[in-house]
């Protein structure tokens, strides 16, 4: 649905802030964008969007490119950018009647709408009365109004606490698995990520470093095994691990071994030059630290 190729971009001739990302979103499914702030997800959505123009690579929506004919394509896209635009003084229903001008829809499919995005029983409530989960989800629904093929969504959790998190990955799913839609989403929440999307890309710096299933990248990195330990005394416990890739954290050491031999031979040396060991456990390997591994 969404295929970019050699992407680059900058504000201006002398420093460029996307480097020749390259990637692919296939029909029907859920695709997790990924990466710290400041990476680039939110040029690359807006450069999707033609909001600004790309100065070098391809940007295809269904083998279509965005330069040539923009309109057609659109009017298959719904998309938000960080929080909606909403008027908090007008009821969940007023604000969809008012886009639905703007797009010329049948008001009909504003109840199919609010049913969709499980806001029926609080269509006629004030938005100043919602929750930030019910505005997201409002959000959402406008942009489903013309019925489009695929969804374009930035950060749609940020802010939201638990609840409102769930609410937004079982709408998300249910647009895609029922209704048909195929849903670009970026985030930074990994665990949602990880229990929603169907493929992921991550990005640093402007460079897209991994694209594929989650599955595929626990797969490249099956060989490494880390281990997080807990020492008495962190500095004298480090200087024993010449040599080996780690990191220190919370007062505890994540560090990478070829083999099971091989931590019990460095529990041994570091035991020996007189640390006490609290604790020492195998991290499996889950998004949050292969993406902080990749990005790092």
């Amino acid at each position: 649905m969404i295929t970019i190729k050699n992407l680059s971009f900058g504000y201006n001739s002398k420093e460029e802030i996307i480097h020749d990302v390259s990637l692919h979103v296939q029909p029907g499914t859920i695709y997790g964008f990924l990466g710290p702030n400041g990476s680039g997800k939110t040029t690359i959505i807006r450069l999707i969007l033609n909001l600004l123009k790309h100065k070098a690579g391809k940007i295809y929506i269904d083998g279509t490119e965005v330069n040539i004919n923009s309109v057609e394509i659109f009017r298959r896209i719904g998309s938000m950018i960080e929080s909606p635009s909403l008027y908090n003084h007008l009821s969940g229903r007023a604000n969809l009647e008012i886009f639905a001008l703007y797009y010329s829809i049948d008001k009909k499919r504003i109840d199919e709408v609010l049913e969709i995005a499980g806001l029926t029983d609080a269509a006629h409530k004030i938005m100043k009365r919602y929750s930030l989960g019910m505005k997201q989800r409002l959000g959402i629904a406008i942009c489903l109004l013309h019925d489009p093929d695929l969804l374009i969504l930035d950060e749609p959790l940020n802010g939201l606490d638990p609840h409102g998190i769930a609410e937004i990955r079982h709408l998300l799913i249910k647009l895609c698995k029922e209704e048909g839609k195929t849903i670009f989403v970026s985030s930074h929440l990994l665990s949602e990520i990880e229990s929603t999307c169907d493929f992921i890309g991550i990005i640093s710096k402007g460079k897209l470093l991994f694209q594929g299933k989650i599955d595929d990248l626990k797969n490249a990195q099956a060989g490494k095994m880390i281990y997080s330990i807990e020492p008495s005394n962190l500095d004298l416990a480090t200087a024993q691990l010449n040599g080996l890739t780690f990191s220190t954290y919370d007062n505890k050491i994540s560090v990478e071994v070829e083999n099971k031999e091989e931590i019990a031979q460095l529990i041994r040396k570091i035991v020996s030059n007189g640390v006490d060991l609290y604790s020492v456990q195998r991290k499996e390997n889950n998004l949050e630290d292969l993406f902080l591994e990749l990005t790092k």
